[in-house]
This record gives C-alpha cells, sequence and structure tokens, in this order.
C-alpha cells in the first residue's frame, strides 16, 4: 500500500537502485548529459592554436618593421653590400670562364671588374661632346619652352595665377590693416633675385655632394664585387654548411641558392639586350626625325628603361618635349613621342616577355609596389635593384613551403 501510494519520482529513484545520475530537480537533467557544461568549457586544440596565430602574426609583423628600419637607417652599408652581390652574380659566369682557362680568380676579377669600368668611362668620355653642347643648350630651351607655353597658354586664364594674385592681394591687406610699410620694389626684387641665386646655389651643392656620395657607394660595391668574384663558391659552400647536417636542408640551400643565380643572370641579360635594342632604336628614330644629339638621347633611353614602367613614361615625355622644343610643332613632337613609347612597349615588353620565358615573370602589381617600396628605401639606388631583389624573394619562396603563398602572390599565372 506504502509502495503504492508512492509518488512517481520515488519510484523512479527505487526502481534504479545503482544509478548515481538520478535526478533530484527538474533541471538535474541537463548534468546527465555526456556533453556537459564541463565538456564545453574545455577549450578544442583548434581554440587553443587561435592565440598563438595571433602572437605569431604580431611578431612577424614587428620582425619586418624592425628589418625595414634597419635598412632604411643602415642604407650606406646595406647598399653598397647588394650592389656589391647583384654585380658578383651579374659577372660571375665571365670570371668562371676565364678560370676555365686557367686564369687566376683573383686575376679575372680584376680583368672582368676593370673591363666594365672602362667601358662605362669609355662610353662616358665618347658622348662628353654631346653631353657638354647638351648643357650648353639648357638656357636656351628653358627660355625656348617658356616662349611656347606662353603662347599657348598665355592668354587663357590660369586658376594658379588667380591664386597667386589673390594671396598677394590678401598678404597687402594684413599687412596695411596692421601698420607695416610695404617694402619699396626693387628691394623685393633685389631680395628675390638674391633667393633664387641661393636656392639655385643650394641645390648645386645637394646634387655635387649627393654625386659624391653615390659615387663612394659605387666604389665599395666594386671593392666587395671583386672579393666576391676572387673568392669563388666559398661563401656557397659556407651556405650549405650553415643550412646544417640534413642532407635535405642542404640540397634546399644548393637549390635556392641556383635559383637566384639563374633569376638573377636571366634577369640581367634580358636587361642588356632590350635596353641596348631600346637605345639603338631611339637613336634612329632622333636621327631620322633631324633631332639634335640623337645618340646622347639613344644613351639616356637604354639607361632610363633599366627602371620598369616609370622609366618608359619618363623616356616618353622627354622624347615629346625634346621634339617640340626643336620642331616647334605640337604634332611632330605628339608622333615623335608616340613612336618612342611603341618602341618601347615592342621590346621592352613583347622581346622582353619573349626572352624571359614563364617562369621568371612576376606579377606588374608585385612588381610596381616593390619599385614604390624599394625606391623609397634606397633612393635610384633602390629603383635599380628592385626587381634583382624581387626576384630572389621569389626564388626563395617557391622552393621554402612555408613561403608558398608569397611565391603564389608574386607569379603572374
Amino acid at each position: 500500500m506504502a509502495e503504492a501510494l508512492a509518488s512517481p519520482e520515488t519510484a523512479t529513484t527505487t526502481t534504479n537502485p545503482g544509478d548515481e545520475r538520478v535526478p533530484e530537480t527538474p533541471g538535474a537533467a541537463a548534468r546527465t548529459d555526456p556533453g556537459d557544461d564541463r565538456a564545453a568549457e574545455t577549450p578544442g586544440p583548434a581554440e587553443r592554436a587561435q592565440p598563438r596565430r595571433y602572437v605569431q602574426a604580431a611578431v612577424i609583423v614587428i620582425a619586418l618593421v624592425a628589418v625595414i628600419g634597419l635598412l632604411r637607417l643602415a642604407e650606406p652599408f646595406f647598399l653598397p653590400l647588394v650592389i656589391g652581390i647583384v654585380t658578383g652574380y651579374v659577372l660571375g659566369p665571365l670570371v668562371t670562364a676565364l678560370h676555365r682557362i686557367h686564369v687566376p680568380r683573383s686575376i679575372g676579377a680584376g680583368i672582368v671588374l676593370s673591363a666594365v669600368v672602362a667601358l662605362g668611362v669609355g662610353g662616358m668620355y665618347a658622348l662628353s661632346d654631346d653631353a657638354v653642347r647638351f648643357a650648353d643648350q639648357l638656357p636656351s630651351i628653358a627660355k625656348k619652352l617658356q616662349q611656347l607655353a606662353h603662347e599657348r597658354f598665355g592668354n587663357k586664364s590660369n586658376p594658379l595665377a588667380s591664386v597667386n594674385k589673390a594671396a598677394t592681394e590678401l598678404e597687402r591687406a594684413a599687412k596695411e590693416a596692421s601698420g607695416q610699410s610695404e617694402s619699396p620694389a626693387g628691394a623685393v626684387n633685389a631680395r628675390g633675385s638674391d633667393g633664387g641665386a641661393g636656392r639655385l646655389q643650394s641645390v648645386l651643392i645637394a646634387g655635387t655632394s649627393s654625386a659624391l656620395v653615390r659615387t663612394s657607394e659605387l666604389l665599395l660595391a666594386l671593392l666587395i664585387a671583386y672579393f666576391l668574384l676572387a673568392s669563388g663558391d666559398t661563401f656557397r659552400r659556407k651556405l650549405v654548411r650553415i643550412a646544417g647536417p640534413s642532407l635535405s636542408r642542404r640540397r634546399l640551400t644548393i637549390e635556392v641558392l641556383n635559383e637566384i643565380d639563374d633569376q638573377i643572370q636571366r634577369y640581367m641579360f634580358v636587361l642588356l639586350i632590350t635596353n641596348v635594342l631600346i637605345g639603338l632604336a631611339v637613336w634612329g628614330l632622333f636621327a631620322a626625325c633631324g633631332l639634335d644629339n640623337a645618340a646622347l638621347w639613344g644613351v639616356i633611353a637604354a639607361v632610363v628603361h633599366i627602371i620598369p614602367y616609370a622609366g618608359t613614361a619618363v623616356l616618353t615625355g622627354a622624347a615629346g618635349v625634346a621634339a617640340l622644343i626643336q620642331l616647334e610643332n605640337v604634332l611632330s613632337a605628339v608622333l615623335v613621342a608616340a613612336a618612342t613609347l611603341g618602341i618601347a612597349i615592342a621590346i621592352g615588353v613583347g622581346l622582353n616577355t619573349w626572352l624571359s620565358g614563364r617562369f621568371s615573370r612576376m606579377n606588374p602589381v608585385v612588381v610596381f609596389a616593390g619599385l614604390l617600396f624599394f625606391g623609397w628605401l634606397w633612393g635610384i639606388w633602390g629603383l635599380l635593384l628592385a626587381v634583382p631583389l624581387l626576384a630572389v624573394i621569389k626564388a626563395i619562396a617557391e622552393r621554402v613551403d612555408e613561403l608558398h603563398p608569397v611565391a603564389e602572390l608574386m607569379g603572374e599565372g
């Protein structure tokens, strides 16, 4: 009778005497589930790895910022070093060819570097007369350009001139309100003339000092290149030994070094061929159009085109201005600029693509961003070294598994 009067909850409890998980309250059923709150509070492997990824990403970003700051601050050290290493990679095959005919590397490196320096100095000396003649013509060229601009746009309203006039009137009104007397025109002109001469002198001094600094950096780079060429593959063997005792790591190091060597030599070979052809084509174009200093403009075109994209734009604009000054015809100037642009595109893009092949090509956006970055970092030398350094980074990223996303980002396909 007592059993019959027992409540359902009591009955449930008595019929399961060995069950320790019998719910005593209605909410206890949730705690009997195998996936209870204590199991949910325990983080899984993915949740534990998420903060670690954030920490690693932060460390990588901080390290990159520190490296960029170091490269920027220590430019006098790193810039000659990088130029010397790239020069050593470029001229290495010539020294190796001399070594095969039993010429010691120390002597072969001196012969190759002396030949390169002599070639550069000889070319500058051969064009010195044209360069001096062009420098003598600069004042008359500037005056003629100013005259052409005044004839074309002098009678039209110029927003900059209006803003300048308004600023002058406001300055005069402010001086009258403050009780200051306006200085005589002669004193203003004298001061303006003296200020202009002073600014010109400061610009010339800054340019001369910058040229001396760049020349010293180039001499240091040639000295570093000489020691690298004279040492042969000593540093290569040292890097292979530093990679570790593992055979796979040593093989990976050798593959990366060979890839870097191949990328730099291929790029420099293609650059030499295309720039020489562009220089010859521009020389012929200027000579056919009857423009002065055609040989000098050909050399300028070959040198400027070393800088990708930006060099083509500068060359096109300079050719148009030169044609406008000498021919004094806008249509002729536009045609000369268009012909120069066509030469740069046909040879610099078409022939360059055919000679380079697909495996050494990079994304144009990455190349342009690299030009901006290295130009900001090291100036004109950074613009010249941007593409070889990007090729080195791409070669390393293609061989290291952790850097495959970087290689995919830099690749064109």
